[in-house]
């Protein structure tokens, strides 16, 4: 009888730590599962910033060239007269 209820007390202790472990397990991958949703808004951020900045090089070098053509067409003008 002593014997089994050491052997009872044992398998409730480790029942009592293998429900410690999975519970463990469990927060690590819902944990896991969040840190990999907000690495994946991050990588959506940044893909939209670097389009965002590609954008805003095209419209800097469009705007660059127009204000290029008015100076020369200016520099024309006033070079006629």
């Amino acid at each position: 009888m002593i014997k089994e209820e050491g052997i009872n007390e044992q398998f409730k202790r480790l029942e009592e730590k293998v429900k410690g472990l999975v519970q463990i397990c469990h927060d690590l991958q819902d944990g896991r599962s969040r840190l990999e949703a907000k690495i994946n808004n991050l990588e959506d951020a940044l893909r939209r910033k670097d389009a965002s900045e590609q954008r805003y090089i095209e419209e800097k070098s469009v705007v660059r060239s127009r204000i290029g053509d008015l100076l020369k067409r200016l520099d024309e003008v006033l070079g006629s007269t």
